[in-house]
């Protein structure tokens, strides 16, 4: 429970402080405890970032694809043999 907690707060302080291939590796990390921590920090990454006439919220998109994968997988890996 504090590991899911700590492991959150790590990955929205991470967008702030750090270059995007380690808050994306954070992430990945983290969507295996907590599914929907991807999308939360796709929307907190493109409010922070926003810029007027960007296109797309791509970290929001990239997120939601995350987390639909890391549900398929977790859900697979539940209803497998092995996890009996």
């Amino acid at each position: 429970m504090i590991r899911n907690a700590l492991l959150t707060f790590s990955t929205f302080v991470s967008i702030v402080l750090f270059p995007w291939p380690l808050s994306a590796l954070l992430v990945c990390i983290t969507a295996f405890f907590e599914p929907l921590v991807p999308v939360a920090a796709g929307l907190f990454a493109d409010t922070l970032y926003y810029a007027p006439g960007a296109g797309m919220p791509l970290f929001t998109l990239y997120g939601l694809v995350l987390s639909i994968i890391i549900v398929l997988v977790r859900s697979q890996l539940r209803a497998s043999i092995i996890g009996e």
